[in-house]
């Protein structure tokens, strides 16, 4: 039936986004944000269009790689579908999504429905939506002065699951997760990594997961993939990880990721443990969702990586890349990696303390920042960046690198020309999540100005001499 109310929403929705995006914004919240106040039941009603299944991925770290990792699988499968790809994770944002994929009437039709979203955002799309797969990437501590306490926020996941007909896929090498089935009374499916040849037998990163979610008694580690994640037991009550359905094994990381699950070969051109569990992750929805080995393969070896999640430039010949941090376990995962490479390479770091940051910054003294110094020799400058850069040019002093190799520069612009002018084989480019956008936008910028040359040489801009 016609309903004018509806039309009139979703037109002014659609206007909205094309003029937030003729004005070099995404425009992916306001338009959602306006259409709901004209016509409030428009998520509902543009939701209940998914002809198959609905998937919300949801978790601290990696949720935006592994749900895009998961829409190239649904893509490849040559299905239709629904997905807040530009990362805006809020109702608003989801809203906008359906806003820009639907028709002017609001009836168009889609097999599946892929909705990233907040962990604390959880419950209030489950008012208004129902899918049939829940999949968490992880709990790690994350702007506690927004979301307050881990346990908090778990527990608003678990209440709001509860009575439902939702299967949950959960990660089993996170001890946050292992009472899920227990405490819900829902179908689990758990994904996790057997042992790797990157294990460690003791950790120094802070772990939230210490003390057994049952009994409270602090947990025994036999071995740790990284930060919580692990082999872990309670001496207690036996608490320990729960079986896994998918088992990612024969990890190997170097020059590219690549495994198996279960039966399943598995290559990935990303870098780092934790996007091995980003890929274990999106490989275990697609199996659960019924799509065939071949077409996860595939998709998966020919994802690359987008807007920020380890998204590659090249700029007068060298290799930049952007990398999002906003927790410990990020900032960890990220140097690590970067620890890793063997070419010589310069940093950058920009720290915001806007409130989509985390106005408390404390957690960069929580990070283990002093993995870097493994290589020292191989980092020839680090730059500081963004509203709080003196604050990080203090944390990377305190870790033991060389104060002549930090350079405040608050400036985004010139610190991130700073640090591709200076001398090296890759530029490292580390945000905060205001700063991210804001430097992609520099990079591309930079990337169609000063493009490789056919011998592959450095070409410095004559300004920045």
């Amino acid at each position: 039936m016609f309903n004018i109310r509806k039309v009139m929403a979703v037109l002014a929705g659609k206007l909205v986004i094309n003029l937030s995006r003729i004005a070099g914004n995404q425009g992916t919240s306001l338009p959602g944000k306006l259409a709901s106040r004209i016509y409030p039941p428009l998520l509902k009603e543009l939701s209940s269009n998914t002809y198959k299944d609905t998937f919300i991925i949801t978790g601290t770290n990696g949720k935006t790689t592994t749900t895009n990792m998961i829409a190239a699988i649904i893509k490849e499968k040559d299905c239709s579908y629904v997905h807040n790809q530009a990362g805006a994770n809020m109702l608003a944002g989801i809203t906008t999504a359906f806003i820009e994929q639907t028709n002017l009437l609001g009836n168009k039709g889609y097999d599946y429905a892929l909705l990233e979203t907040d962990e604390a955002n959880v419950p209030l799309l489950l008012k208004v939506i129902n899918p049939r797969f829940i999949l968490i990437t992880n709990f790690f501590r994350d702007q506690l002065d927004r979301y307050g306490e881990l346990d908090h926020t778990i527990n608003l996941i678990k209440e709001a699951v509860k009575g439902s007909n939702i299967e949950m896929i959960l990660n089993a090498d996170d001890p946050l997760q292992s009472h899920f089935q227990k405490e819900t009374g829902l179908s689990c499916r758990y994904y996790g990594f057997g042992d790797t040849d990157y294990d460690s037998f003791c950790s120094s990163e802070s772990r939230e997961g210490r003390y057994c979610v049952f009994c409270g008694q602090e947990l025994e580690y036999s071995r740790y993939h990284y930060a919580q994640l692990g082999e872990f037991q309670c001496p207690q009550c036996h608490n320990q990880n729960p079986p896994r359905d998918f088992t990612g094994a024969e990890l190997r990381m170097a020059p590219h990721i690549c495994f198996r699950v279960n039966n399943m070969a598995i290559e990935s051109p990303y870098q780092g443990f934790y996007n091995a569990y980003n890929i274990l992750a999106a490989v275990s929805l697609g199996k659960m969702a019924g799509i065939e080995d071949n077409v996860i393969q595939k998709a998966i070896a020919e994802f690359r990586p987008s807007a920020g999640r380890m998204e590659t430039f090249n700029i007068s010949g060298k290799r930049v890349v952007l990398v999002l941090v906003k927790n410990p376990t990020g900032l960890n995962q990220s140097l690590t990696m970067l620890s890793q490479d063997t070419e010589e390479k310069n940093l950058f770091i920009a720290l915001n303390d806007n409130a989509a940051d985390g106005r408390d910054i404390s957690w960069i003294w929580d990070a283990d920042v002093e993995v870097i110094t493994v290589k020292a020799e191989l980092i020839n400058q680090i730059v500081c960046s963004g509203q709080r850069s003196g604050d990080m040019a203090v944390r990377i002093k305190y870790c033991g690198i060389d104060s002549d190799k930090i350079v405040i520069q608050s400036s985004l612009r010139e610190g991130i020309e700073q640090t591709i002018n200076y001398k090296s084989d890759v530029s490292y480019i580390l945000c905060t999540y205001t700063a991210l956008f804001a430097s992609r936008k520099i990079l591309v910028k930079m990337q169609k100005k000063y493009p490789a040359t056919e011998t592959g040489r450095e070409r410095i801009p004559a300004r920045l001499q």
